[in-house]
């Protein structure tokens, strides 16, 4: 009999049943895709608005990643004369591997807001034409000014006027026009990378475990940067956990509340009816 494993491996080799999964039927915000947006890149500067679809690159079963082991060591010689030197060695550990049972490249079409970022104008001016210490104060609200005042020896309006060249700048943002997400130009691709683990028997801290072991494993891999939508990749790969339906139903837990959890971790959780 087949295990689950081995059904996850025939079930999402078929690009439709990935497609499935990731954007069910009932899920009309995409909150699964969203997870995996948010895993695998800083969003800071991107509202995704809305998602729409999602289409399957290269698929890879059964793929290796090495955790990396980190040795130190020294040496040290007093002939002829007396030498120390310190090591530090982070090699990859061939004889424990971290399996990802599917590692998937995806391409999410997403409809979202940007920062338009930087700065309209600058305007910089000086400010020596204050006569109170109030008005300094009302001008440099952020500067505590008796203790700026002590801290350079300063007792007075007048030495306070003497001792530095004061400069106001003043910066304009760019203000972005009205969000229209039926404009075209809201319209990206971006490309995710999914390693899923199919978790069997059901184990939620055991489908975290696997997340954050293929997470450390591939914490020296660089994703991709989308073309023309401003986020910085954070990981190379956006983790997974594959559990049984009817595990999950045995459990006496509902999707919606392991989605919760495993969102929160920044992992998404797919839910396979397996025989």
């Amino acid at each position: 009999m087949a295990t689950f494993r081995d059904q996850v491996l025939l079930e999402l080799s078929d690009a439709a049943q990935r497609g499935a999964l990731l954007l069910p039927a009932g899920d009309t915000v995409g909150s699964r895709v969203r997870t995996m947006l948010a895993a695998s890149y800083d969003l800071s500067a991107a509202r995704v608005d809305s998602v729409g679809e999602v289409t399957v690159g290269s698929v890879t079963l059964e793929q290796p990643l090495f955790l990396s082991g980190h040795r130190t060591g020294g040496w040290q010689q007093t002939v002829p004369s007396f030498t120390r030197i310190d090591f530090t060695l982070d090699v990859p550990d061939p004889a424990t591997p971290v399996w990802v049972d599917l590692l998937a490249g995806l391409t999410v079409t997403l409809v979202a807001e940007l920062d338009p970022a930087g700065a309209q104008s600058v305007l910089a001016k000086g400010f020596d034409n204050f006569t109170t210490l109030d008005e300094f104060r009302a001008r440099f609200t952020f500067i505590d000014l008796d203790s700026f005042m002590a801290r350079h020896h300063i007792t007075t309006v007048e030495e306070l006027h003497e001792a530095f060249d004061y400069v106001v700048t003043e910066v304009q943002l760019r203000t972005p026009p009205p969000f229209n997400p039926t404009d075209p130009v809201n319209t990206h691709s971006v490309p995710v990378t999914l390693a899923a683990a199919a978790i069997d028997p059901f184990d939620l801290a055991e489908g975290l475990r696997r997340a954050r072991l293929v997470q450390q494993a591939a914490k020296d891999l660089t994703g991709s940067t989308p073309a023309g939508f401003p986020a910085d990749p954070i990981a190379a790969y956006a983790p997974a956990a594959v559990f049984s339906t009817a595990a999950l139903a045995d459990a006496g837990l509902t999707a919606a509340q392991v989605e919760q959890l495993y969102a929160a971790q920044g992992v998404v959780s797919l839910f396979l009816n397996a025989n």
